[in-house]
């Protein structure tokens, strides 16, 4: 893998090679999940909805109405297969039954009672399939007042205090722009997931997987909550910070692991030692004194380049990183040393370079196998893998109950 090529198509060497992953997944948290997975080997079937399939397909606040795929969508769904299938139909269920039967795990993210009322609630399934891992994510977990009301990554952000922490009380919320709690959710159903399928390997019985976006934005908040507990006020790793403007960009300079390092900054910068002054004196009082402490150097940064302050705090051992912008960070040697993005090939686009799997493996490394596939792409060879006759699939297309993607021309 690597920013140019994502992988040998087909490879065998996988991590989850011989598991197969039913997806009941909409927006991010759980196709996030299912893309983790595929990504490390197994087997991912999306079953979604009839076109015009899963509501992440159209979700593109910039490509919407083009009729190409969306970003969105682009992002989270390759290395799966798809089925469009209508499960709420007898028939449609009946042969959702069949593919769950014989899976290693299903992953959903429909609100709590939803599946229950489908039939697929995970007694009724484990019953059916004894090594069923079945996997669940929700916004605010399966228990409690808010178990059924429907979620998003920023209402997890606002509910958990995550929107306010390390702000002033009387300073306004702010949000984190990307949807961080939808990543780590995923990324937590995924730990769970395979954690499960590892203890299957010894008990030979599969189990119940659950995680919520309110559980992982209270989780995120771990040295908070500690700090509460211990010492009944919040904490912030925000105070140990300082923004610096550059003469070309953005610097952020810490002042963790330093005994002293208002001493270490001004030597930087070839400036005399402000911590001979009383309010600098110790670490406590320059933490205490930051906004002052960064008042006080912000015209001398400002004189300087960013990758000149950079060197400079460098030398004195003072932790320091330039503020770039995302396309400055997916451009920079590093991203593309550490193959941090992937080639996909997506229809009406061409190949595109987009976020890659952060997981490396020696040996059983994560690969882009295939770019994410058109509503019903694989309904056909999913279905006949199952068994099914040409006969009972037409009448499922039919029927209106089963989408096959037209033969391309």
């Amino acid at each position: 893998m690597s920013s140019k090529t994502a992988g040998a198509p087909g490879r065998d060497t996988s991590a989850l090679k011989g598991i197969q992953v039913v997806e009941l997944g909409m927006v991010m948290q759980v196709p996030l999940a299912g893309q983790m997975l595929g990504d490390l080997g197994a087997d991912v079937i999306k079953v979604e909805r009839l076109p015009p399939g899963e509501i992440l397909r159209t979700l593109d606040p910039i490509g919407f109405g083009t009729g190409k795929m969306s970003c969105y969508y682009a992002a989270l769904c390759r290395n799966k297969r798809t089925l469009s299938l209508d499960i709420k139909s007898e028939k449609g269920r009946a042969a959702l039954l069949r593919l769950i039967d014989t899976a290693d795990v299903l992953l959903h993210n429909f609100r709590p009672g939803v599946m229950e009322r489908l039939g697929l609630d995970y007694e009724t399934l484990r019953s059916r399939n004894p090594r069923l891992i079945y996997a669940a994510g929700s916004a605010f977990g399966s228990e409690g007042p808010m178990a059924s009301l429907p979620g998003q990554d920023m209402l997890a952000q606002s509910f958990s205090g995550l929107a306010r922490s390390g702000r002033d009380d009387d300073a306004p919320p702010q949000l984190v722009n990307s949807p961080m709690i939808d990543y780590l959710t995923a990324s937590s159903l995924t730990q769970g997931i395979l954690a499960a399928l590892l203890e299957r390997g010894r008990s030979g019985e599969g189990q119940m997987v659950s995680t919520s976006l309110f559980d992982n934005a209270l989780a995120v908040q771990v040295l908070e909550t500690a700090s509460l507990a211990m010492h009944r006020t919040r904490t912030s790793w925000i105070q140990y910070s300082m923004m610096f403007r550059t003469s070309d960009g953005w610097l952020c300079v810490l002042t963790l692991f330093r005994d002293n390092p208002a001493k270490g900054i001004c030597e930087a910068f070839d400036q005399p030692d402000i911590s001979t002054r009383a309010e600098f004196a110790t670490y406590r009082l320059q933490v205490e004194n930051l906004a002052a402490l960064e008042d006080h150097l912000s015209p001398i940064v400002k004189t300087f380049s960013t990758a000149e302050c950079v060197d400079r705090l460098s030398q004195q051992n003072v932790l320091c990183a330039p503020i770039n912008t995302l396309e400055d960070a997916l451009s920079h040697q590093q991203a593309t040393t550490n193959e941090a993005l992937w080639e996909v090939e997506i229809a009406g686009y061409g190949p595109v370079r987009l976020a890659g799997n952060p997981v490396k493996l020696s040996r059983t490394p994560p690969t882009m196998r295939f770019p994410p596939a058109d509503v019903g792409e694989n309904s056909v060879e999913i279905l006949s893998s199952l068994g099914f006759s040409d006969l009972e699939i037409d009448d499922l297309t039919s029927s209106g109950l089963l989408h096959v993607r037209p033969t391309r021309q």
